[in-house]
Order: structure tokens, then sequence, then C-alpha cells
């Protein structure tokens, strides 16, 4: 035990002999684990955000709709009657009260929307909009205008980039035609199945999402008129749920599985309902992945550079070492000890510094429109601004990981120092 602490002290002092080359090659390593820190910190925050954002703006975190709707996006599938009450009876009541948001029955169909100056096909999304608001965030991205109400004359939101492709504005009048399709659960009403029905609607408000699909495809209308309009009455084809935390979407899935067995439908968490936003994700990990792995490899070359270079210049030390009785294990003991003692004084300015810019990142944001003239491309992200979010988990495997990867490369300018051998390394030239 004294021989390993006269080793050790013996190391602190040769790491100290240099004390300029030891504080720019921690500064260095240190740095290593900074950008380690902020890139993962940053890479968590924007999934989290793109995530919040990509389910607000489609189907939820879970959604609830006809068998078969996902793969073929007929409008004529919808939910049997009575799917909607148990929905929400089963989520807003017991146990899975705390974990939802919102719920928000929608009705969804392709149609034609027409102004005085021009046409273009359209999204419909038929929707009750004081459940919709606790559900999507098109009602918060209201750039004129404002949002559908309950309490007033059926209107219509649409995107910017429609409304200007259309020369709309507030209160401009547009005729919207669909199809009218069967319905399994309703009586015929004055819409025939098969026909194509038209309403009378004005503009009410103009909203921008940042997203191209979004804004220059997709209206929402109070759901009764769409069902008037379609010609099914209490018709829904899909029920979307947004949950307080994004980690309860496979349990809350499967408790509405367990609630609704038997019922023709399908209930997909977001990853299954959106699977181009998940693969996204991936390729993100993956690249980020790759981009952490460059610099864990410049953080262990910086550290096998600057031990094996104290090594290499030491051999007639290490010669005396051996001549005195040090035996080739203490050698290579002594050279790991140094090399610990290196890394966790870089990983203590690392972790120092890396979490003084992760905060700032976390309180103030990365603004993306630095990067760009105006605004960032849609297709980047939701939001402009990533807010970091790094967890206790994420620093301690990160620092783990240099650790482990510093003490794999200290072995061979250890082993180095282990093998040096007597007469020729007592040599003075």
């Amino acid at each position: 035990m004294n021989g390993t602490f006269l080793l050790a002290k013996i190391g602190w002092r040769n790491l100290w002999r240099n004390p300029r080359g030891t504080l720019l090659t921690a500064l260095a390593l240190g740095l290593g684990l900074t950008l380690l820190l902020v890139s993962l910190g940053l890479l968590d925050g924007g999934h989290e955000q793109m995530v919040a954002n990509g389910v607000r703006f489609g189907a939820g975190h879970i959604v609830i709709q006809a068998k078969g709707y996902q793969d073929s996006g007929s409008q004529e599938l919808s939910l049997p009657s009575g799917i909607v009450f148990a929905t929400q009876e089963f989520l807003q009541g017991g146990a899975m009260a705390h974990t939802v948001s919102g719920v928000s029955p929608r009705l969804l169909a392709s149609g034609l929307l027409t102004s005085s100056t021009n046409a273009d096909g359209v999204r419909v999304m038929g929707v009750i909009p004081k459940d919709e608001r606790a559900v999507s965030l098109i009602p918060e991205r209201m750039v004129e205008g404002t949002y559908l109400s309950d309490d007033q004359r059926p209107g219509v939101v649409i995107g910017a980039d429609l409304a200007r492709k259309l020369a709309v504005k507030i209160g401009t009048k547009l005729v919207l035609m669909t199809q009218a399709v069967p319905s399994p659960d309703a009586k015929a009403t004055d819409a025939s199945p098969g026909e194509m029905q038209s309403t009378l609607l004005r503009v009410s408000g103009i909203f921008r999402t940042g997203i191209q699909a979004i804004d220059s495809h997709v209206i929402q209308v109070p759901l009764p008129e769409v069902q008037k309009l379609l010609g099914v009455p209490d018709g829904v084809n899909q029920i979307a749920v947004l949950l307080e935390r994004e980690g309860d979407s496979l349990v809350v899935a499967q408790g509405l599985r367990k609630a609704l067995a038997g019922a023709p439908v399908e209930i997909l968490p977001w990853r299954e309902s959106m699977p181009a936003l998940a693969q996204l994700f991936v390729l993100d990990d993956a690249f980020n992945y790759v981009m952490n792995g460059v610099v864990l490899a410049m953080v262990g070359l910086g550290i096998l550079n600057t031990v094996l270079m104290r090594v290499l210049q030491r051999r007639f030390e290490f010669g005396i070492c051996s001549a005195l009785g040090l035996r080739p294990a203490q050698l290579g003991l002594m050279i790991v000890g140094e090399s610990l003692a290196l890394t966790s004084i870089s990983l203590a300015f690392g972790l120092v510094l890396g979490l003084s810019v992760q905060h700032f990142f976390a309180t103030h944001g990365l603004d993306l429109r630095w990067f760009f003239k105006s605004s960032p491309p849609p297709a980047l992200v939701f939001d402009p601004i990533i807010y970091a979010r790094l967890s206790p988990t994420r620093i301690a495997s990160s620092i783990g990981i240099v650790f482990l990867t510093a003490t794999v490369i200290s072995i061979y300018p250890a082993l180095k120092a282990a093998r040096t051998k007597l007469p020729g390394a007592l040599k003075v030239f």
C-alpha cells in the first residue's frame, strides 16, 4: 500500500515538472469534453423540441384511428361510434388522467379550396376548436385573424402559403368542395355518398408554422361542418392524444389497446404514426455519434501523444529507477497513474467549462438564425431556437467514456516504460 502511494506521489510530481505542457494538454483535452457535453446537450434538446413540435403538428404522441387508415389514408375509414367517448373516459379518469394533456377527435378528408382568383387541393381537418387548442400548435401560430371558435359562424383557418396562392385575406369567402363518403354507422343526410359536395366558408385566420407541407396544404374547419359536408354525422376517423411526457407513449398506448380491445381500430405511438420523423432522429443520432467518436479520438490521441513523449524523454530516468530495484510493473503503474492524473485535471476543467456553456444554451438557446441570412430552412427544425437539455446520465456517461478511453490509451506508454532495458537505458549521449 505504501509502495503504491509512493508511486502515485512520484507520478504527480513528474506531472508538474513541465507545468506549462501539463496545463496546455489539460486545456486541450478539457475542450474536447466540453465539445462532447455541448453537442450531446444540443442533440437531446433539439430532439425533445422536434418531438414536441412534431407531434403537435401531426397526430399527437398517440393516435387512434380506423383500422387500415395508416396505410390507405382513405377518408371512408371512420372510427366506430362510441370510440371517442370510450377513449376520453379512459384517458381522463383514473391513473391516466395526470399523463394526458389533451384529446382531440378529427375528421380528415381531401378537398378543393377555391377563391375568386385561384384553386388548390387541400387537406381538410375537421376539428373541435376547444379540444384542438390543447393538442395542436396551429392555434398558437396564427399570424392574422383568430383561430376557430365554438360559438362563431363556421369559418376556416389556412396556412400563409395557401393564402398567398389563393390571394385571400381575413374575411374572404372560399368554396370548399369534397366528395361525400358512406358511413356504416350513420343514416344518410343531405349529402349522397360519392357525390361532390360544397360549402361556403369565410377565412377567420391565417397561420404560419414554417413547414411548407402544412402552410401550403392544410386547412382546419369546425368538425360539424366537415361531418355535414361528407355526410357522416358524428363521423371521426382520428383521435389525437397529447401527453405530458413523451416517455409515457408506449405505456398509454398499451393501456388504450387493452381498453379498446376488440374494436376495429389501430393505436399507434408517434414513432409508428410518423415514421419519417422517427427515421430522421435515427440518422441524426448516427451522425452525432460519429462526430462524438471523432472528438473522443482527438482526446485519446492527445493523451497518447503527451504521455508517450514524456516516456520517451525520460528513458534515462527509467533506467535509473530499474537499477535501483523498481520492477517493470511498478514503472508501468506509475505511467498509468500520471496519465489518469492528467485526465482527471482535464475532466475537471472540461466539466466546469462544459456545464457553463451548457447552462447558457439551456437558458438562452442556440439561435439558428445566426447561421442564415433570414429564417432557417423549414426542413431543418420547427423552432429556430434550440434549447439544450443534458441529463445527469448523459454527463456521467460522457465522463466515464473519456476516462475509460484515457485509461486504455495509457497502457501503450506504460508498456514502453515497463520494457526499459538495462544497461542501454543508462547510456548518456
